[in-house]
């Protein structure tokens, strides 16, 4: 069973030597299954350098969408960055900007 949820940031790593090879976020997720959207991969591994046709395969091929069974999740996956903190999701802390007098001002048309 995973414990991915929407909005997490995950790695597919190498199985020997544990460096992320694809980085993407999870899209949808349910009990059974998630759907990941990969967004970056190791160009390096990939051979991306070695010749012009690596890159345009590896934007086809490596930056698709994929279902993964979360019966099934295999030890090469790794969260990155989740958004849950204690099952809750993340809240943005902004600074509200009513306080400054900048914003306060009204503009007073001539009559």
């Amino acid at each position: 069973m995973s414990d991915f949820k929407t909005g997490d940031l995950i790695a597919k790593n190498h199985p020997s030597i544990k460096d992320p090879i694809k980085i993407g976020i999870i899209i949808s997720n349910n009990n059974e299954e998630f759907i990941v959207k990969w967004t970056s991969y190791n160009k390096t591994f990939f051979m991306e350098k070695e010749a012009d046709i690596f890159s345009e395969l590896n934007k086809a091929f490596l930056l698709g969408t994929e279902t993964i069974a979360a019966a099934a999740v295999d030890a090469n996956l790794s969260l990155l960055n989740s958004i849950y903190i204690d099952e809750q999701p993340k809240r943005n802390k902004r600074k509200s900007k009513n306080n400054n007098k900048a914003n306060r001002r009204v503009i007073r048309r001539g009559r």
